[in-house]
């Protein structure tokens, strides 16, 4: 009877076994997608299937924080009225993964990423309105992980007090401060030098923003952020070519 029970508990496992198979053959289709999200069409395609993913095994978190910056790259690259309902759905997605897994940090960090771009597409008192939600999201990253998408909270949180008002915290010092600290964790990310170089020019130090804009050029690019990297590169040269003619 032993045996015969044991079967039976075994046969009523397989489907779990079954699903969580599929879940994962869909999540790396999605990550093959997302790879490839540069080329038209794919970034979407890789959505979908993240989404399918979560479908198959809600408690995918892979899938939840993956689809949360698939959803970001793709409200980046977009315009007008679709960007808000955009990045609305990665706020959502990675909500979803923090409800799965809240003491891991990527949830965190795209959710505090989602709310800035979306505070930006909605309008300006709903950015301001944001602000102290992405330091909460960015501060419990990096409680988590201080490496957290290499140096993303720094570099987020660099990226803040450099744009918001000084009634609301901005401050250029904090935000140089912040930057360095993302690059001293991750030397080579290409947005972290942007971000810098762009401080620097608001402040009327151009060799400073020169040397961030040239290191961008020499940059060997992170496999996983090809696609940022290039677009960082090409940025940086029509800034240098414009600062040559001054």
């Amino acid at each position: 009877m032993g045996m015969k029970y044991l079967a039976c508990f075994l046969l009523l496992l397989l489907p779990a076994f079954a699903s969580a198979e599929e879940a994962a053959a869909v999540l790396a289709d999605a990550d093959a997608q997302y790879a490839r999200r540069e080329e038209p069409g794919y970034v979407q395609k890789a959505i979908e299937e993240y989404t399918k993913a979560l479908s198959i095994d809600p408690n995918l978190y892979e899938a939840a924080w993956k689809l949360s910056k698939a959803e970001w790259y793709l409200g980046k690259h977009s315009t007008g009225e679709d960007q808000e309902a955009i990045f609305q759905s990665g706020i959502d997605a990675a909500k979803k993964a923090i409800s799965i897994a809240p003491a891991k940090c990527e949830g965190h960090f795209w959710l505090g990423v989602n709310y800035g771009f979306y505070g930006e597409a909605h309008g300006k008192f709903k950015a301001l309105s944001l602000i102290n939600p992405i330091k909460d999201e960015m501060n419990k990253a990096m409680a988590i992980n201080e490496n957290c998408e290499c140096g993303g909270p720094q570099r987020v949180l660099g990226r803040l007090y450099s744009k918001a008002p000084f009634f609301k915290g901005g401050s250029k010092s904090k935000a140089i401060d912040w930057l360095n600290k993302s690059m001293e964790l991750c030397p080579n990310d290409t947005q972290t030098k942007m971000f810098l170089a762009e401080i620097y020019l608001d402040e009327n130090k151009k060799d400073l923003a020169i040397e961030q804009l040239k290191a961008i050029l020499n940059v060997v690019p992170d496999p996983g952020w090809i696609p940022e990297n290039k677009e960082n590169k090409i940025l940086a040269e029509k800034m240098l070519a414009q600062l040559e003619k001054k």
